[in-house]
């Protein structure tokens, strides 16, 4: 079974009409902005459909979708007097969103069986009496990942004249064990690669993580990874499809035919990354396959990293990590004749605990062959 393909160009063409037709889905999708789901580029300030590596036309059946919802009509002040509080809390997130957008203020007191429209004058009356009568230290500002840069800051701001910096957004939420696993390894708390550092690498480790369904984008770049001779190694307890094989729409060839995807599809315990990961360095340590020339010049403190792998026993990894030595020999026989690797993760890594120190651990198998940093 492979998923994309016509079927999503027929989704793309269903929400085109449902958005007022081709042409204005055209429009808009042309306009200056990014993915709204998943923020790759395409064309920012300068809009049309242009990645950061210049490719056109980007875009896919997330972005239409998105861009779809954010272009239906508004709702009318009659629906919120047919339905009540109770029977929209009944609806599903797919019906509420296929309801409209909605374009004034409401509100609902305590005794309240419906949302009533109110004046923008009177919903920032409010909204300022609340703000003005609670602690600063007992608010929370939180900012989605929805949301405009210039809205964000003004967010902040807002919270830091109020006296709080109680402040956070869904980047946070989504990531902040990347930012604190990354920061101890690397110094920064954000990603070493970019988009065209994917189109020079040989070797892409997807953890975590399921591209097919929230930046389908990408699987074009594995693609073509696959195509000029590299692999890509998916580790995830969970067995996506999408991942496994593909209709890529924008490549004729696997519109109609399907592309492999995954190379290697392993699946570890939840929570089983750190383990598998620790198993690697161990092997690499085994078959001295380490940097050690990039390890001697910037890496502080790799020998309690080595000697942990050293330490542990192969029973103990295979345990934890649910995964055979076999077959993370394999994982590190690739790894160690790649020259240029990438490793990608999601909410499969951050969301688990332990999500920091699976963070570090992948930072580490990065530091092993020397990969930080490299062209």
């Amino acid at each position: 079974m492979a998923l994309g393909g016509f079927h999503s160009v027929l989704y793309v063409l269903q929400k085109a009409r449902s958005a007022g037709g081709l042409r204005a889905m055209w429009k808009a999708m042309r306009s200056p902005n990014a993915c709204k789901t998943c923020a790759l580029g395409m064309g920012g300030q300068q809009g049309g459909m242009v990645n950061e590596s210049g490719k056109f036309p980007e875009f896919c059946k997330k972005s239409v979708q998105a861009m779809a919802a954010d272009m239906q009509g508004a709702i009318t002040k009659e629906f919120f007097e047919k339905y009540t509080l109770s029977q929209l809390s009944a609806m599903s997130s797919r019906e509420l969103e296929a309801v409209g957008r909605i374009t004034f203020p409401l509100f609902a007191g305590p005794l309240d069986m419906h949302y009533k429209p109110i004046s923008w004058q009177e919903a920032i009356a409010k909204v300022t009496e609340k703000v003005s009568k609670t602690d600063p230290s007992n608010s929370f500002y939180y900012c989605s990942g929805r949301s405009s840069n210039e809205a964000g800051f003004l967010l902040q701001l807002m919270a830091r004249v109020r006296g709080t910096n109680n402040i956070n957004n869904c980047s946070f939420y989504c990531h902040q064990a990347s930012g604190v696993g990354l920061a101890s390894v690397t110094g920064s708390g954000t990603a070493t690669v970019t988009l065209e550092d994917l189109s020079k690498s040989d070797l892409v480790f997807l953890i975590g993580c399921n591209p097919t369904s929230n930046h389908p984008r990408l699987l074009k770049t594995l693609l073509d990874l696959r195509r000029r001779g590299g692999k890509v190694i998916v580790i995830n307890p969970l067995v996506e499809p999408g991942l496994q094989k593909f209709n890529v729409p924008s490549d004729v060839r696997s519109l109609f035919f399907g592309s492999k995807i995954s190379d290697m599809y392993v699946q570890p315990n939840i929570g089983g990354d750190q383990a598998l990961l620790l198993g690697m360095l161990k092997w690499l340590e085994e078959h001295s396959a380490i940097d050690e020339t990039f390890v001697s010049q910037y890496a502080d403190g790799f020998d309690d990293v080595r000697n942990q792998a050293n330490e542990t026993n192969w029973d103990v990894i295979e345990q934890h990590s649910g995964v055979s030595q076999k077959v993370i020999a394999e994982i590190s026989r690739i790894y160690r004749e790649s020259n240029a690797a990438v490793f990608c993760w999601a909410m499969g890594v951050t969301h688990v605990k332990g999500g920091v120190d699976t963070v570090r651990a992948i930072g580490n198998a990065a530091i092993a062959r020397g990969m930080l940093g490299k062209e």
